[in-house]
């Protein structure tokens, strides 16, 4: 059975046999198809645009934002900051701040995080001269590190923030785990006493430092930790 076709732009008909398709229009079915389903996979995007991503996170940015926080913390209290203050100091818009971190509170956690500095791991052989070492590392930072003034503020925040409480208790266990460390391999050589409790000694050497800190305002250096070990490690 034949039946008559009219090539478009074209008034001579020309006959097709029913049951055949035209050359080319299967090909030409067959991709339309194809497209259209790629671009469907790909939320109607055509195949040859890139996904768009949204704008890098600056990581100087973010560094300005935190240390800002440490310094402004320091000086004002955490209660006292406002996040105006803060974007301006570290050079950024107050919008950039916020899409970071929705809140103070969690702003103020993350710059606690940032500022744990792991302690070089301190083995002369002799517990002295390591407590010599790790306190004098100690009191490089209680000097330089603004954590020592942000440190009060975050003492009162813990009191009814949870999460900064949690954030705080991590950040002393960072502080004593090589002090421990220290303590452990004494006791292996000898050099202390199995039976004795090593957190409380601990509390023995690092207390001293924060009382100085947040009470008396007296000098932190090396003739205090001279004096400290003297009464800790007297000589025998």
């Amino acid at each position: 059975m034949m039946s008559t076709m009219v090539d478009s732009g074209t008034t001579e008909p020309r006959t097709v046999e029913e049951g055949t398709v035209e050359a080319g229009t299967e090909e030409t079915r067959t991709a339309s198809t194809e497209a259209a389903n790629s671009a469907a996979s790909s939320g109607g995007r055509s195949s040859s645009q890139p996904a768009r991503r949204g704008r890098p996170r600056s990581v100087e940015a973010d560094e300005a934002i935190l240390s800002a926080t440490l310094e402004l913390a320091g000086e004002v209290g955490i209660d006292g900051m406002s996040m105006d203050d803060l974007a301006a100091r570290a050079g950024v818009s107050k919008a950039t701040v916020y899409r970071r971190w929705p809140s103070k509170e969690t702003l103020v956690i993350a710059a606690l995080d940032s500022a744990i500095v792991p302690f070089d791991d301190v083995d002369t052989g002799s517990l002295r001269a390591d407590l010599d070492m790790y306190l004098g590392e100690l009191v490089q930072r209680f000097d330089k590190n603004p954590m020592s003034d942000i440190l009060p503020h975050l003492i009162e925040a813990s009191r009814r923030d949870e999460a900064v409480r949690s954030s705080l208790d991590d950040y002393v266990r960072h502080r004593r785990a090589p002090l421990r460390s220290l303590l452990e391999r004494a006791v292996v050589r000898g050099e202390l006493a199995g039976h004795l409790d090593l957190d409380v000694l601990i509390d023995v050497l690092i207390g001293p430092f924060v009382y100085r800190r947040l009470l008396t305002r007296d000098p932190i250096d090396q003739g205090f930790v001279d004096r400290l070990l003297s009464i800790v490690l007297p000589e025998r």
